[in-house]
């Protein structure tokens, strides 16, 4: 597993569309002099986490995808109230779409946003407006969380991997377009050790201890 990014944020720069475009990247005023070690981005809303634990997120705000309890856009980074006592350690943001994940370090994944073909992962189509654990994969040991389009990928310590939401174009890798609406484990994956995973919008990959 790749090594967490981590650097001040008076370091990193973001080209930010916050009243309209920008043609450079800028500094995130309002995150400076906090210690952000991981970032995400999604369609139209982005994520970091800081050196605590804290998660904020900002962009769009529609179907609750910023977990903050409502649909409104934040034009700024804003704390996510609902996980202030947890302490995050990965976040992901949907590839063009609205959904987003993160893990906390009592071994919890959590989803909230939009929850078409059940890419929440807790068995419906209902979407929320604030951070709900996906029961599937508790105690499960996720350390990594990633997002396309319609669907969700997690990766455990051991090397599994599990994907729920939209199935066409085979992007779940059950073997089947099928739309699974709770974190099912893939299986031709399950005689190897997965280190890393990436998704694309429809597609999948993943890499092995082996190299492959």
């Amino acid at each position: 597993m790749k090594k967490k990014r981590q650097f001040m944020i008076e370091e990193a720069f973001v080209v930010a569309k916050i009243s309209g475009p920008c043609d450079r990247p800028r500094v995130i005023d309002s995150l400076r002099g906090k210690e952000v070690v991981d970032i995400a981005a999604g369609g139209a809303h982005s994520a970091c986490i800081t050196a605590n634990g804290e998660l904020y997120t900002w962009g769009k705000g529609r179907y609750g995808r910023l977990g903050h309890g409502d649909s409104e856009d934040q034009p700024r980074p804003k704390l996510v109230e609902a996980l202030k006592s947890y302490r995050v350690i990965d976040v992901a943001c949907g590839s063009g779409d609205a959904q987003t994940l993160c893990i906390t370090d009592d071994d919890n994944v959590w989803s909230w946003g939009d929850g078409d073909y059940g890419k929440l992962g807790r068995g419906g189509s209902d979407g929320c407006k604030v951070p709900m654990k996906i029961e599937t994969l508790m105690g499960q040991g996720v350390m990594k969380v990633e997002c396309g389009s319609q669907f969700s990928v997690a990766l455990t310590k051991s090397g599994a991997v599990f994907t729920w939401g939209k199935g066409d174009y085979h992007r779940l890798g059950h073997g089947s377009d099928d739309h699974v609406r709770r974190p099912r484990r893939v299986s031709a994956l399950q005689s190897k050790k997965v280190i890393d995973v990436a998704c694309g919008s429809l597609h999948c990959v993943a890499c092995t201890d082996t190299g492959n």
